[in-house]
């Protein structure tokens, strides 16, 4: 019973995980439409108003998910040193992509290239570390349901 007990720390219920999910997943995807299309074949952010605006969005909708999971996820599995490293790196790269938005958004103009490009680079780290976090939490679950005594 203990290690099913210690499997279950900091587990959210399905349907906030997959929301979840899909909100970092529609935020990623709008994030690399906006940047391929403005980086990449330079259109105008007049024609990008779509992409932005839902990009901006889905950031704001994430920031609020992540900030309902503060006190439930990742507070109690901290307390039990789960999954650390990759919740910490996931959460640092989220909460820097968010305040590298406010930078873009009422930054000093001159500011505005290093803002983008820290910005595109911590929106990437995110896509790389969150699904990390996603895989090793479901892994040590799985590890610790199957080990006696947990």
């Amino acid at each position: 019973m203990s290690g099913h007990r210690s499997a279950r720390v900091g587990r959210v219920a399905r349907w906030v995980r997959n929301s979840t999910y899909a909100l970092l997943g529609i935020c990623a995807v709008t994030g690399i439409f906006w940047f391929v299309l403005l980086d990449g074949y330079q259109l105008p952010p007049p024609r990008l108003t779509f992409w932005w605006i839902s990009h901006g969005v889905a950031g704001f909708i994430c920031l609020l998910t992540i900030g309902a999971a503060l006190p439930h996820h990742v507070m109690a599995t901290w307390r039990a040193h789960r999954n650390r490293w990759p919740g910490a790196l996931s959460l640092a790269a989220l909460a820097l992509a968010a305040g590298s938005a406010l930078l873009l958004l009422y930054g000093a103009e001159t500011w505005h290239d290093a803002a983008h490009w820290c910005h595109v680079g911590l929106g990437l780290a995110a896509l790389l570390c969150f699904p990390w976090h996603v895989v090793k939490g479901r892994r040590s679950v799985g590890r610790s349901r199957g080990s006696p005594g947990g």
